[in-house]
């Protein structure tokens, strides 16, 4: 994901805390895909994230750009999210 050159210490952060989330789901799908159950008290959309990258103050045309793709990517993480979510859902059913 681009980030601007001059970004603040917040933006930065929010950055990090999708790319940790990003990886946190990629390894749960990983486990999925292994044939491991999916902990629901481990997997969730992160609330939290979205509401920190709503609330931020952009003060620059590149901070308000990034702003926009960090949302728009954590929003396919989300989806990812919940689609795993109800595979495993139905996965525990059919069983």
């Amino acid at each position: 994901m681009p980030m601007p050159a001059i970004a603040s210490d917040r933006l930065v952060e929010l950055h990090n805390d999708l790319a940790y989330y990003d990886t946190m789901v990629a390894a749960k799908m990983r486990d999925y895909l292994r044939g491991n159950i999916i902990n629901r008290n481990k997997l969730a959309v992160d609330s939290e994230l979205e509401e920190g990258l709503r609330s931020f103050k952009a003060e620059t045309s590149g901070e308000v750009e990034c702003r926009r793709e960090l949302l728009r990517y954590k929003r396919r993480v989300d989806d990812v999210v919940r689609e795993l979510l109800r595979i495993s859902d139905e996965r525990v059913i059919a069983k």
